[in-house]
C-alpha cells in the first residue's frame, strides 16, 4: 500500500502574507450543502452539550444548593467554570474536527473521533488557557469601563477561535497555535468578524424558536468555520492508494 500526505485548501504561509482570498458567500453556500448531509452527526455533540448543561443546573441546584449565582463565592465560580471547561472541550473540539473532516469530504463518525480527543490533555490544557486569557482581558478592561472590557472578551474569543482546531489538526504546541491564529486573525479581521457576528446573530435568533432553530444553525456554522479553517491554514489528508481503491483518502490529525 502507497501512503502519501497532500494538503487542501489553503496554506498558513499564504494567509500570513494575506495572500489568502476569503469569499464568504461562496464558503457559507458550501458549508449549507455540506450541512445537509453531516447535519445529524454535529447534533450529536449539541445534544451532548445540553445533557451536560442539564446536568450541571441539577448539581448546582440539587446538591450544591445554588440558586443564585449573585451570591455564590467567587472561588465556588471559578471552580465551576474550570469544570465545564474541562467536561465540554472534548465535544467542542470534536465537533470543530467534524467540521474540518467535512470541508475535505470525510464524513467521520461523531464517537470515533471524541474518543481520540478524550485522551489529548493539551487540548483541555489550551481551552484553560483561552478561558484564562478571555477572563484576563476582561477584567484588565473592566478598569477601564465595562464596554471596553466587553471589548476585549470578544477580541480574545475571536481571535483565538482557530487555536484548538490548529492544535487537533496541526499538532502544534498551544503557545503556537494562539499566536498563529492571532495573526492570522488580524490579517482577516473583517471577513472573520462578520462570521462569527451572523453566528452571535443567529445563536440570538435560535434562542427566540425556543432553540429549534439551532437544529440548522450550529451544523452550519461548524461546517462553515471548518472551510473556513480549510482555506486559511489548509488540511493534511492522507492519501491511501491501492489496487482495491485508488481514491480513498484518511483525514490524519
Amino acid at each position: 500500500m502507497e501512503q502519501q500526505f497532500k494538503i487542501k485548501g489553503g496554506s498558513v504561509e499564504k494567509s500570513l502574507n494575506g495572500e489568502t482570498e476569503l469569499d464568504l458567500k461562496a464558503i457559507a453556500k458550501e458549508a449549507w450543502n455540506l450541512s445537509s448531509t453531516t447535519k445529524s452527526v454535529v447534533l450529536h455533540g449539541v445534544l451532548l452539550l445540553f445533557f451536560i448543561a442539564i446536568l450541571f443546573a441539577w448539581i448546582m441546584q440539587s446538591i450544591l444548593g445554588i440558586t443564585d449565582l449573585n451570591v455564590v463565592p467567587q472561588h465556588m465560580i471559578i471552580t465551576l467554570k474550570v469544570a465545564g471547561v474541562i467536561v465540554t472541550t472534548p465535544i467542542i473540539a470534536t465537533m470543530f474536527l467534524l467540521g474540518i473532516s467535512h470541508s475535505v469530504g470525510i464524513k467521520p463518525r461523531f464517537l470515533s473521533i471524541l474518543k481520540n480527543v478524550l485522551g489529548s490533555v493539551l487540548v483541555i490544557l489550551l481551552a484553560l488557557l483561552l478561558a484564562a486569557m478571555s477572563d484576563i482581558g476582561s477584567i484588565i478592561g473592566s478598569q477601564i469601563s465595562v464596554l471596553f472590557g466587553l471589548a476585549l472578551l470578544f477580541y480574545v474569543n475571536l481571535a483565538t477561535g482557530f487555536s484548538i482546531m490548529l492544535l487537533i489538526e496541526k499538532r502544534l504546541p498551544p503557545s503556537q497555535c494562539v499566536i498563529l491564529s492571532m495573526k492570522v486573525f488580524h490579517k482577516y479581521w473583517m471577513p472573520l468578524s462578520l462570521f462569527y457576528l451572523a453566528y452571535y446573530c443567529c445563536l440570538f435568533i435560535g434562542a427566540l424558536s425556543l432553540g429549534f432553530a439551532y437544529i440548522w444553525i450550529i451544523p452550519f456554522f461548524v461546517n462553515m468555520k471548518g472551510v473556513l479553517y480549510r482555506e486559511l491554514f489548509g488540511v493534511k489528508v492522507l492519501g491511501v492508494s491501492n489496487e482495491a481503491n485508488q481514491s480513498e483518502t484518511i483525514f490524519h490529525a
